[in-house]
């Protein structure tokens, strides 16, 4: 079979490559593998940051650090679980030490809050590339992808779109409210706090980094379910709307990606809890449909919508 994007290329590594052991619980095909280690379960990712598709040149030093450990933060966080190592491997174009405290500034700052160690890594000489590993722990209430239970509630955390828009915004000609959006794009929040809370109630999580269209349709494929959504129902700033053309509205809720707020399913039971929650973190957790037996389908004022978007792949642009 020819390999044509993202997809194929990991099903292709499945197939072809071990990948278990009697110690790993969970594989490629998850937002973290976990590993049983004594009495812990470790939960680990790795991703590479990259200029280009990651971050552009108007990023600040600072930046480009913090995003590169958010994002691996935010997979930790899909699983429930608690961040504690980092290794990173990172290439530079030169020693350049304005640069380089910058962007040490911006690791640290998510060091700190979370109480995270750097214990180990790479450098090198060449195009600038940064690959980071967190290593983290989960108790045995673990949130993978393939437990969406028939008629969950699906919800988000936060608002989707946001970071879309910036990038939307960086290439038309008016860019007045760039400023407003570009933190969502530049600084996103890995949600680690409520990530911890919602594993002792919640049974599918994934974060959404590739556009809720492909990160929804992630947690189906490995559930084995379909998933009705209501698009009226979408937690979307309303300043958007005034943003971005009114033809790209969907690309950029749920196309976007790099929003890294958690969608998850739950058991309808919990639904008055998770306003506790929300009131507890001050995160807005939205309900924005059910998972079913069939496919997914989108609906606005109860008609259904035909949507043609798939989401972020590194090799379909």
């Amino acid at each position: 079979m020819k390999i044509k994007n993202e997809s194929d290329l990991i099903d292709h590594i499945i197939k072809k490559t071990q990948i278990s052991s009697n110690d790993v619980i969970k594989s490629i095909g998850d937002d973290c593998a976990v590993v049983k280690s004594g009495n812990k379960y470790l939960v680990m990712t790795t991703d590479t940051s990259l200029e280009g598709p990651h971050f552009t040149r108007d990023y600040t030093p600072e930046e480009i650090g913090y995003k590169a450990l958010a994002t691996n933060l935010s997979d930790i966080a899909a699983m429930g679980g608690i961040p504690k190592y980092i290794l990173m491997a990172i290439t530079l174009p030169k020693l350049d030490t304005y640069w380089i405290k910058g962007f040490y500034k911006g690791i640290n700052t998510l060091i700190k809050k979370y109480n995270l160690s750097l214990i180990g890594g790479d450098t090198n000489k060449g195009k600038l590339s940064i690959t980071i590993q967190v290593i983290g722990e989960c108790k045995k209430n673990i949130m993978y992808r393939s437990d969406a239970k028939l008629n969950d509630d699906i919800y988000i955390s936060g608002r989707i779109g946001l970071a879309r828009t910036a990038l939307m915004i960086k290439k038309m000609k008016n860019r007045d409210d760039l400023k407003y959006f570009k933190k969502y794009l530049h600084r996103p929040v890995p949600r680690i706090e409520l990530g911890k809370e919602l594993c002792k109630i919640a049974n599918a999580c994934i974060d959404l980094s590739d556009g809720l269209s492909k990160d929804l349709r992630l947690i189906c494929k490995a559930s084995k379910v379909g998933a009705n959504v209501d698009l009226d129902k979408l937690p979307i700033l309303k300043r958007l709307y005034s943003v971005i053309p009114k033809k790209r509205i969907y690309e950029a809720i749920i196309g976007g990606g790099e929003d890294y707020e958690l969608c998850f399913t739950i058991n309808k039971r919990y639904r008055d809890k998770l306003k506790e929650i929300s009131h507890k973190f001050n995160i807005p957790l939205t309900r924005i449909g059910s998972i079913t037996s069939g496919e997914i389908n989108y609906y606005s004022k109860n008609s259904p919508i035909k949507l043609n978007i798939t989401g972020f792949d590194h090799f379909c642009k």
